[in-house]
């Protein structure tokens, strides 16, 4: 069987994984209905319309996805819808947290593809399509080594005629995956390859450039680059509602608000995600990224018992791109238990190269501080210069506040004495900025609802009192104080209040 030519009286379906929103969705849709509602690849062409920026609906895509199984039931019909129709309705199961049944679509989907009688250059362009939705597939479980695989894979089988939407989908979801498990440079260069595909096919704001525009937003907070991630944010957030995407900008909008201090706001954005993706199958990426932000959160607030039980129940995978090591060292150090921080992080500086880099710079973060506290000054220094390297060829400068304060000073102290390349003398400038900075003005990241409770405390109140008059739990009063506490470099209500004073806060 020939390549099916473009029907100047139909639509092919290049032509409908090519115009991924809704323009052509609306265009069919004021045909007479009697036009399209027959026509399995008008339906079709509906049916992916409905996954557009701002306006996804997998629950709308339904009615017309069944009406054009029911035209393609008979085998008439080409056969490449019958692979198409799989596809749309794998999107609209991934949208929904229904992994496993979008994978068997899709495993139907080449099962489809296998029996047809195809051109050979058609059936490479399908396999692409096919093979690159299974890997978002995986990505999407938390799967991010078979992910990386799949959509290198299927971005090798692509070609010239392959959709620019597709393309920049599959790059700017390696870039999510090669941030958490990879070079962050190569991450950068993949963001790059993504969102040039889509300038020059003009996809706008469309839920297929949301992986590249979310990577590109990750990679700033994490080297430290704040200054408009939070409207870039907010504008994804509009742009992805309704898509699998929206949980993972919730996941990020955490990290930023956690970056910038505001602790509160990061846990609301932790326990909106919780409600998005609570029917979600799981495992799943967003889920692990909500355990482990919220791990964080609990850390910096000196919940140990919950952020121990918290990662009981985490489990780390090939690369330690999820890494509960790190994190239970870093509760080892709060705690006094310098040598069980050791012992929790040598599997990890084991692995070598084995270990994700972002993750790898924590466990030896958490390494060299537990051998500093313990007065092994030379291997602390050594580890240290590690975790420096393979931060600073990144640039990455938010794994630094990793650790407490006052154990990062002193390691970067003695760092800054030693001849170093300049690439790590600029990240220890930048380390020792953001020291400084959170010394000297640690009162200038509180949040509104902070100085409120900053002045209740001031004026003698209770938490209870507090809780009463602000109309909030007092748990909520004391992680609102124990977030005060941190900023303002103290550990006492007393030190709060002359804290706050010499800082100019309060009179």
């Amino acid at each position: 069987m020939q390549e099916t030519p473009e029907d100047p009286a139909g639509i092919s379906w290049r032509t409908i994984v090519r115009e991924c929103g809704s323009a052509l969705c609306i265009r069919i849709s004021t045909e007479p209905e009697q036009s399209w509602s027959s026509d399995p690849a008008k339906l079709l062409a509906i049916a992916g319309g409905l996954r557009a920026a701002g306006a996804s609906n997998p629950y709308a895509a339904e009615p017309y996805l069944d009406a054009a199984d029911a035209l393609l039931a008979d085998g008439a019909v080409d056969p490449v819808l019958t692979v198409l129709a799989s596809v749309l309705r794998a999107v609209t199961m991934r949208e929904l947290g229904r992994y496993t049944s979008a994978r068997s679509l899709l495993r139907g989907a080449g099962d489809s593809l296998a029996a047809a009688e195809l051109s050979f250059s058609e059936r490479i362009d399908l396999s692409a399509l096919v093979v690159m939705h299974e890997g978002f597939c995986e990505l999407q479980q938390g799967d991010l080594d078979a992910a990386r695989r799949t959509l290198v894979r299927a971005l090798h089988l692509a070609g010239d005629r392959t959709a620019p939407a597709l393309l920049a989908e599959g790059y700017g979801c390696t870039a999510l995956i090669e941030l958490r498990t990879g070079s962050l440079r190569d991450a950068e260069a993949t963001i790059t390859t993504a969102l040039e595909i889509a300038r020059s096919a003009e996809l706008g704001n469309e839920p297929c450039t949301a992986p590249a525009r979310l990577a590109q937003a990750s990679l700033a907070i994490e080297r430290g680059q704040l200054d408009g991630v939070g409207d870039r944010l907010a504008e994804l957030a509009r742009d992805t509602a309704g898509t699998e995407y929206a949980p993972l900008v919730l996941a990020v909008t955490s990290s930023f608000h956690e970056a910038v201090g505001d602790d509160d706001e990061a846990m609301d954005d932790l326990q909106e995600l919780q409600l998005v993706i609570r029917d979600w199958e799981a495992p799943s990426l967003p889920r692990t990224l909500h355990d482990y932000a919220r791990v964080g959160l609990l850390v910096r607030h000196q919940e140990t018992a919950s952020a121990r039980a918290q990662l009981a129940r985490l489990e780390p995978d090939a690369t330690h791109s999820r890494c509960p090591a790190a994190w239970s060292a870093r509760i080892a150090l709060d705690t006094g238990d310098y040598a069980g921080a050791i012992e929790l992080t040598n599997p990890c500086l084991a692995m070598g190269d084995m270990h994700a880099p972002r993750t790898a710079t924590l466990a030896n973060l958490a390494n060299a501080a537990a051998h500093d506290l313990l007065g092994d000054v030379k291997t602390a220094d050594t580890l240290f210069a590690r975790a420096l390297l393979l931060a600073s060829s990144a640039g990455l400068v938010r794994p630094f506040g990793f650790l407490p304060r006052q154990h990062l000073a002193q390691l970067v102290e003695r760092a800054e004495s030693m001849r170093q390349p300049q690439h790590v003398q600029r990240m220890l400038e930048l380390i020792s900025t953001r020291l400084t900075d959170d010394h000297a003005d640690g009162a200038a990241v509180l949040t509104p609802r902070e100085h409120i409770v900053l002045e209740r405390l001031v004026e003698g109140d209770t938490q209870q009192r507090i809780s009463f008059e602000l109309s909030v739990s007092p748990n909520t009063v004391k992680t609102q104080l124990r977030s005060i506490y941190r900023k303002l470099g103290v550990t006492t209500r007393d030190g709060a209040v002359q804290r706050a004073r010499t800082l100019g806060i309060i009179g």
